[in-house]
């Protein structure tokens, strides 16, 4: 960015700043020792944040078995990071939403296309496996942060914009009048604030990603946000008759790697979760009308194949990415388990090496849960492996369903899993598990029988980092493992502390 234009954007009076409440809370992000009750401390002070991070955790993105009651249930059920990440994004669009009804920015249309982007990071992310879905949530929020700024320092940027539904028309009407596009100055502005790499990287290249390497570590972030762009641009054209997809396909099958099948379901699933953005937003986003016309050519345009021009491009996308595509599903494969879907021991054997390595290095605590389906083997032996398989696969919804996007969880071999928790303490993980073990308890397994039956599940944990040391990994899925024996003594259909374990065997408990 030019020297004159940083001068006039930092000179700027009216330049917009996060309030007092958003600086705090991206202390806390930058704030690598921050727990639970500090966030809650915070968070529990603004009321209106707090109440749509309870709508957020109850609604259908989570898909809670139980109803979230209070703003500490949500943490532990979201994560810290997810947490400060939607708090920020709840506190910012609060900060700056604003009718600006004698300004050049059309700020309804603004907002309308922030929530879009936001609604459909949830979908991208869970598409490609991106796991800082509620950090890309915040990132695809502010992403056009930058209009902002320039429509308070540079008088008349966006006067007389013919058409501000276009993200084209915008960008080069800030390149003819000051050299640079928002996301650029987007980026400059979020630096200035403190905020993480990741978000202001991905920010300042949303337009143009040669910025950011293919192979650079947030560069997946940063094109997810740069494609959540554009679906809510589908999301907003009213130019024509039928909404241009181009340049989504393109953008999608270039950058994410992704075909025309799995974007139609990416938009599908966004303009299912509109409605319930705009009931935690309190902002209606799209007329449900134009959302069904939308869906109608959205089938059209992206599943009829027999199209030439659709089927040349496909052609050209299969020739280029084929080779790149069967190397990516086969990396995937060789990670997955067959029957459920999770991870596998081989991958959990790798992921432990690193976590283990990262946990001593940074002194970060680092919680591992070793689980075991209650009397298994005699649900194999009275209704059959088939049903025994359909109970496995059953576990592993269950166990995604209550931990967190940040989480592993892999099947050990058998009826065992093993769920790795980064930079979580014994307490936050007590509750985790706890929760998991109510989760077996409430489901029912239609088998074919007369009655429903119900599998529990007992669950050891470990935690590395906090009062003890573990001396290997061998060492720390032991502990672990001697924990799941103890609870399986103890009864079974229950999660037990490593440190119980050693209390009950020194005798100061009975």
């Amino acid at each position: 960015m030019r020297p004159e234009l940083e001068k006039q954007l930092s000179s700027c009076k009216n330049l917009p700043s996060p309030p007092g409440a958003a600086s705090k809370i991206i202390d806390l992000a930058n704030d690598p020792e921050v727990d639970i009750r500090e966030i809650t401390k915070v968070l529990v002070l603004d009321p209106a944040i707090t109440t749509k991070i309870l709508r957020v955790v109850n609604s259908s993105m989570y898909g809670q078995v139980r109803k979230i009651e209070n703003l500490r249930e949500a943490v532990v059920v979201l994560g810290l990071n997810a947490t400060i990440s939607l708090a920020l994004s709840f506190s910012l669009l609060r900060s700056f939403r604003t009718d600006g009804a004698n300004a050049g920015i059309d700020y309804t249309l603004y907002w309308r296309r922030a929530l879009l982007a936001a609604t459909a990071s949830r979908v991208v992310a869970e598409t490609v496996g991106l796991r800082a879905a509620e950090e890309l949530f915040l990132a695809c929020l502010i992403q056009d942060v930058g209009m902002l700024a320039l429509e308070q320092s540079i008088p008349g940027v966006y006067e007389d914009l013919p058409d501000q539904s276009q993200q084209a028309m915008i960008i080069q009407r800030e390149c003819d009048k000051v050299g640079v596009d928002h996301a650029c100055v987007g980026g400059w502005l979020l630096e200035r604030w403190c905020f993480p790499e990741r978000i202001t990287l991905a920010v300042s290249a949303s337009h143009d990603l040669d910025k950011v390497p293919a192979d650079h570590e947030y560069g997946l972030f940063a094109r997810c946000v740069a494609v959540t762009s554009l679906i809510a641009e589908v999301f907003l054209d009213e130019t024509a008759d039928r909404p241009d997809f181009e340049p989504l396909v393109d953008a999608v099958q270039k950058h994410l790697r992704l075909d025309k099948q799995e974007l139609n379901e990416m938009v599908e699933k966004v303009s299912v979760l509109i409605p319930e953005a705009e009931a935690i937003f309190e902002m209606r986003i799209k007329a449900e009308s134009d959302t069904e016309r939308l869906m109608e050519d959205a089938r059209e345009i992206l599943m009829l194949r027999n199209l030439y021009a659709l089927r040349a491009v496909d052609s050209l996308q299969v020739q280029s990415d084929s080779l790149q595509d069967r190397t990516k599903k086969l990396e995937e494969s060789n990670r997955r388990d067959a029957l459920t879907g999770l991870y596998n021991r081989g991958f959990l054997d790798h992921y432990m090496e690193t976590a283990f390595a990262e946990s001593a290095e940074r002194r970060e605590p680092l919680s591992i849960a070793f689980t075991d389906l209650d009397k298994f083997k005699n649900v194999n032996d009275t209704y059959g492996h088939q049903v025994g398989d359909q109970i496995l696969a059953a576990t592993a919804n269950i166990l995604n369903a209550n931990v967190r996007s940040s989480d592993i969880v892999a099947r050990y071999g058998g009826e065992e899993f093993i769920i790795v928790f980064p930079n979580s303490g014994s307490e936050l993980v007590n509750t985790i598990c706890q929760r998991i073990v109510e989760a077996f308890q409430n489901t029912r397994h239609d088998v074919g029988a007369p009655d429903d039956i119900t599998v529990t599940i007992s669950v050891g944990m470990a935690t590395q980092g906090e009062n003890r040391t573990f001396k290997s990994i061998a060492d720390f899925i032991d502990a672990a493992d001697k924990a799941l024996y103890t609870a399986k003594l103890q009864g079974r259909n229950r999660s037990i502390p490593f440190d119980l374990v050693e209390r009950i065997s020194a005798g100061r408990l009975s």
